[in-house]
């Protein structure tokens, strides 16, 4: 499930910086992403995993929904690719979090998810915090 959500955000990323500017904003595109590895690894954890996981779960699905809505439709100069994004990224870590405390042993949380700077790191160009 981490893998399908990390390959629906890149696929998101890539369909908003692939949208022709000729496309204006509030008109809907027709989608470039392939839901299905995310719909059945999705699928399965409904099949297998407690409440708790499986609401983390549809929690992460929610966000990628809006997301993919937004983009679909072109982001609003209001809308940050960023912050929109870190949405996602802050569902996917509730759902590793919940998954850990549910089914690891010792049941307790990280305090990072991984390496990755702050996005206000001074090793991230002014013009793009936080992109790689």
């Amino acid at each position: 499930m981490l893998q399908e959500s990390s390959t629906a955000l890149a696929s998101l990323s890539a369909m908003e910086a692939s949208r022709p500017e000729s496309d204006p904003q509030g008109t809907v595109v027709p989608t470039t992403v392939d839901w299905d590895p995310w719909n059945e690894a999705l699928s399965l954890v409904n099949v297998v995993a407690d409440r708790e996981i499986v609401e983390a779960a549809h929690a992460l699905d929610e966000q990628l929904w809006r997301l993919h809505i937004m983009v679909r439709r072109g982001l609003t100069p209001e809308e940050n690719w960023l912050d929109l994004q870190a949405r996602v990224t802050a569902a996917r870590a509730d759902l590793i979090l919940t998954a850990r405390r549910r089914l690891s042993i010792a049941g307790d949380s990280l305090p990072r998810l991984s390496g990755r700077p702050a996005p206000d790191d001074p090793i991230w160009p002014p013009s793009h915090p936080g992109q790689r």
